[in-house]
């Protein structure tokens, strides 16, 4: 009975030790401050394409396409107004102005990663900008887009490709916004382990950055690209 105690004694010491240092583990463990950002999943459905200047494109059987800010772009902002640019009727070339996302005093300006005509333009989206959030696909377009030559689809991304395309950008963001830091570190609530930046990122940044980001992510093509 008494070796019995002892060893029960023992037992409880352990663990009191044990508990002890797990407290004034988690007491000293570094504060990561990242309540506020919300990660987000990058959205790539199959039968879209994606055009290197981060816009979606959605061919009709009628030829027409219907294009839209992708993902890894519309969520780094947080409420943006939305400007489109173009008007029903209007041609647009490739690289050319489209859409301005403004955010604060920060912008962003999309560009058509084709030429065509604008046949129809989404109105319901400058007074809903919480559609490219919720309903990218299919609210959240921007135009519908005539294509000059629907052979510029072949410079496009589909499917597994969008998504390597993506964890290489992803790898790009990340060196962009070690710049900001004067550490050389990215700050955890700028972007996920390995993976999307966080919901809203973009308006912790300065317009440098925003400059930055739009010339290095935002030209019409790879040859004008940094």
């Amino acid at each position: 009975m008494t070796v019995l105690f002892v060893i029960a004694t023992i037992l409880l010491f352990l663990f009191i030790d044990w508990a002890s240092r797990r407290v004034r583990e988690r007491k000293n463990a570094p504060a990561v401050q990242t309540a506020a950002i919300r990660p987000y999943p990058i959205r790539v459905p199959e039968g879209i394409f994606f055009s290197k200047s981060h816009t979606w494109l959605n061919l009709f059987p009628s030829g027409k396409l219907r294009l839209g800010v992708d993902d890894f772009v519309g969520r780094m902002v947080e409420n943006p107004e939305i400007i489109l640019l173009k008007k029903t009727g209007e041609h647009v070339r490739r690289g050319e102005p489209l859409l301005t996302l403004k955010e604060d005093e920060h912008l962003l300006t999309l560009r058509s990663p084709i030429d065509g005509e604008i046949d129809s333009i989404n109105g319901e989206l400058p007074h809903h900008p919480e559609l490219l959030r919720d309903q990218l696909f299919s609210d959240g377009w921007a135009y519908t887009i005539v294509p000059q030559r629907l052979s510029e689809l072949k410079s496009m991304l589909l499917g597994t490709e969008t998504r390597e395309w993506m964890r290489v950008e992803f790898g790009r963001l990340r060196d962009l916004f070690a710049g900001t830091s004067s550490d050389g570190n990215v700050a955890p609530a700028y972007l996920q382990d390995g993976g999307p930046p966080m919901a809203g990122v973009m308006r912790s940044m300065d317009d440098s950055v925003w400059q930055e980001f739009e010339t290095r992510f935002l030209a019409a093509d790879d040859a004008e690209r940094i």
